[in-house]
């Protein structure tokens, strides 16, 4: 919870330096881990950008043609970075060895519950975190299409089809198809990368 060290700081543009430094403990190491991941990531892609800015949810704000997003824990930052044409990307890091199972109830539908509450004990809180990890990273993909907040219950993944998602937003919002994939870093953690696009929709003859 140490500020950023000044040679770390110096790797970020000066405008991601300016915002680093007004921020206090975590957040200034997450803000400061996340913004070099992504560039890291950027450059995998041959880009080289400017200063990664954020948006009034603290969204990563990529650059015009570039859909970014950033996941942290206290010991690793991911970015995942994208071209527009690619489809909106979303990427999530959980676990810390931790068994959380009373968050259960907010992260899972009702079908979802009484799923993982079947499971063998030492199996319910990986099938929780699973779709905890993959509903944030649903939101982040979604969020720039509907602009607006969705919780989790507006989502449900099918852990034993790939983590499949199926989405349950307002009528009024475009129809989004949504592609999921999971990695394991280890037995207790968990990535979730997910990239959405609105579904094309073709006129009646």
């Amino acid at each position: 919870m140490e500020p950023v060290p000044e040679a770390v700081l110096a790797r970020l543009t000066p405008e991601e330096r300016a915002f680093a430094t007004g921020e206090r403990g975590r957040r200034q190491i997450e803000y400061a881990g996340g913004r070099l991941a992504a560039r890291a990531a950027a450059q995998a892609l041959g880009v080289d950008w400017g200063p990664l800015m954020t948006g009034e949810e603290r969204e990563p704000l990529g650059p015009v043609g570039f859909t970014v997003s950033i996941t942290h824990k206290n010991d690793l930052a991911i970015a995942l970075v994208a071209r527009d044409a690619e489809g909106c990307v979303g990427i999530d890091l959980e676990g810390d060895g931790r068994a959380r199972l009373s968050i259960a109830s907010k992260v899972c539908r009702p079908e979802e519950l009484l799923e993982v509450e079947a499971l063998p004990e030492q199996e319910k809180w990986p099938s929780v975190m699973v779709r905890f990890a993959v509903k944030e990273a649903v939101y982040k993909a979604v969020f720039p299409f509907v602009r607006h907040f969705f919780g989790f219950q507006a989502a449900s993944v099918d852990v034993h089809d790939g983590a499949r998602v199926t989405l349950y937003l307002p009528a009024e919002d475009p129809v989004m198809v949504v592609e999921s994939e999971l990695e394991w870093i280890n037995p207790e953690r968990v990535l979730a990368m997910v990239r959405a696009k609105k579904k094309r929709v073709f006129p009646s003859p």
